[in-house]
């Protein structure tokens, strides 16, 4: 589990990878909302998913902002949204951490 800490306004992004061409996306299954806003931009320019091919890896930035102090335990995982009942192919946790 990766540690991020943070202060109030703050912002921490990562890169993952992501299959979207093959139907996978990054959701976030578990957040305090309060504590953390979580959101996802790709990366790949439409060129550069069209030259990857069908089921092709781009990445995809994860952007983490601290919005009150507190903790948060984030889940994100990459799965395809309508499998509801297929394991995750990929699972990201982080420990959030958000000071005044």
């Amino acid at each position: 589990m990766r540690t991020i800490n943070l202060k109030t306004g703050a912002v921490y992004s990562l890169q993952l990878d992501s299959l979207g061409g093959a139907g996978y996306s990054w959701v976030v299954e578990q957040n305090n909302e309060s504590v953390a806003a979580i959101r996802f931009h790709t990366l790949a320019t439409p060129d550069a998913i069209r030259k990857s091919g069908i089921g092709g890896a781009v990445k995809v930035e994860v952007v983490i902002k601290g919005l009150q102090p507190g903790n948060a335990h984030v889940r994100l995982a990459q799965k395809r949204v309508w499998e509801t009942e297929e394991k995750p192919l990929a699972i990201e946790e982080l420990l959030v951490t958000v000071t005044g």
